[in-house]
């Protein structure tokens, strides 16, 4: 059992989105390989807002480091309504094994244009 890590995340509309998550087990990274990973976006009342995945492209992982970049570009960003909500990144083994690996608030303002 994984006990997923616990990361806020906070987004300005109409700017890129990048994280890139590491997994570690005693300080090592965990090997990807043949792994997918998936990041659902949800609101309160747990309707999806928007998805980052290895199947669309928007998560990309690298195997021998342990780690997925996760990316949404100004325009996708643009594209979301402002608000609060909660996310939590997915990793699924070979096996078919899924394991959550971090979670939290991802929160979403508007630009604050001069």
């Amino acid at each position: 059992m994984v006990n997923p890590g616990r990361y806020n995340i906070a987004v300005v509309s109409g700017t890129t989105f990048q994280l890139s998550p590491q997994w570690l087990v005693n300080n090592l990274p965990v090997d990807l390989t043949g792994y997918t990973a998936d990041m659902q976006v949800r609101d309160v009342s747990n309707n999806l807002i928007t998805e980052l995945s290895t199947g669309n492209g928007y998560a990309v992982i690298t195997p021998a480091t342990g780690t997925v970049t996760l990316t949404l570009s100004a325009t996708q960003t643009a594209a979301l309504t402002v608000g609060n909500y909660n996310y939590g990144l997915n990793l699924t083994a070979p096996g078919g094994t899924v394991y959550q690996i971090l979670q939290g608030a991802f929160v979403l303002s508007a630009s604050q244009v001069q």
